[in-house]
């Protein structure tokens, strides 16, 4: 059975952290592909909106371009109502049907898994794979993983990964104030943002 790993996030705009996740990912626990998978900015969320979908999308598009085993769904980024990732699981179960598909979360995420809608089901029914970010403890991420997994007969896997510190506010801070961004994201991102005026 192949694995698929599923990497979602606002991607405002998708940078090296993201890719590093999700290369980490592919080596460590032999994917065969990852859909990165952009969702809609609701409108509940603090803060404001200062990239379209449409924006997010093609620059996810032109990273996925770039990377073998990189795949974009639209799934969720032209969603009118609220996005839950249960929903978005069984959607992608019927597209997928002879796959394991795996959630790439945060440290962040799987610490508040539990409280998602259905996230009693999401711990039973579906894999995940962590992806520990800055700023927490990994000892706090290995009990936690192992709390649902004898809970829940969850199937967690934790990354090696080395955390990577950015983040899409702080790049879009840096171009507010004429930063250089080039170390925070690929070329195609940087081309694509300045030529249609992102983030100003």
């Amino acid at each position: 059975m192949r694995e698929i790993g599923i990497l979602g996030g606002s991607f405002d705009p998708i940078h090296y952290g993201h890719i590093s996740i999700a290369e980490a990912a592919m080596d460590e626990c032999g994917l065969s592909s990852v859909i990165l998978m952009p969702t809609r900015i609701q409108p509940f969320k603090i803060g404001k909106k200062v990239a379209g979908e449409e924006d997010r999308v093609n620059m996810v598009r032109l990273v996925a371009e770039e990377h073998e085993g990189f795949v974009v769904s639209t799934m969720e980024a032209f969603l009118n109502e609220v996005s839950y990732t249960y929903k978005t699981f069984k959607l992608l179960q019927n597209q997928y049907e002879n796959s394991q598909l795996n959630f790439i979360i945060g440290t962040d995420s799987l610490l508040s898994l539990e409280n998602w809608y259905r996230g009693k089901d999401l711990l039973k029914e579906a894999s995940f794979i962590v992806a520990v970010r800055p700023g927490y403890r990994e000892d706090e991420t290995l009990l936690t993983a192992e709390f649902f997994r004898n809970k829940y007969g969850a199937r967690i896997r934790i990354l090696n990964n080395k955390p990577i510190d950015i983040s899409s506010t702080n790049i879009r801070n840096h171009i507010k104030n004429g930063k250089d961004i080039s170390s925070l994201v690929p070329s195609c991102v940087e081309e694509y943002i300045y030529e249609h005026g992102l983030y100003k």
